[in-house]
């Protein structure tokens, strides 16, 4: 009988603390087809401000590989663990890795940031307009601003993105 090899998907590395840029060009430099989504922020100091490109996601990185290839691409001194659940390495789906490129792309300074707790309330929205068009998500209000969380649920975190309040509608209800 013929082996069918399972298709490359989207899989998650822990890396050492801010060791995520070391870790992309290691998984680059092996072969790797890896992602490292960024945003730029504004960092102060005492006697300057400075825009710094950071990972939206603290000690994660991405790679695309088959799951017995995953031990080989974690094989490095920057990265820690694999990320699992239920025992097996974390799949990102296709839909969530397009979700976050769409965000990286469309993020300003300071826009995002990422949050590993989940939100227990608030109304389902669609951002309707924009460079994050299409994008769902549930609002929630910080600090006046009008933000959107969505979750990344293969990661069980949520990204919370400032939309302004005319791109949002409603997310509506399959019937």
């Amino acid at each position: 009988m013929k082996s069918v090899k399972k298709p490359s998907q989207w899989r998650v590395l822990y890396t050492k603390p801010r060791s995520e840029k070391r870790a992309y060009e290691a998984l680059i430099g092996k072969g790797y087809t890896a992602y490292l989504p960024c945003t730029t922020v504004i960092r102060q100091w005492s006697d300057r401000k400075k825009k710094v490109l950071e990972p939206l996601f603290k000690s994660y990185v991405f790679v695309l590989c088959r799951e017995n290839q995953i031990g080989i691409a974690a094989n490095d001194d920057t990265i820690v663990s694999v990320v699992r659940f239920e025992g097996r390495p974390a799949i990102v789906r296709e839909k969530e890795m397009e979700m976050i490129r769409k965000i990286e792309a469309g993020i300003e300074e300071d826009e995002a940031e990422v949050v590993n707790q989940p939100f227990i309330s608030g109304e389902k929205v669609r951002v309707m307009g924009g460079k994050l068009k299409g994008i769902s998500g549930v609002l929630t209000e910080f600090r006046g601003s009008h933000r959107v969380a969505v979750s990344i649920d293969s990661l069980g975190c949520n990204i919370i993105i400032e939309v302004p309040s005319k791109y949002l509608g409603r997310e509506s209800r399959p019937r």
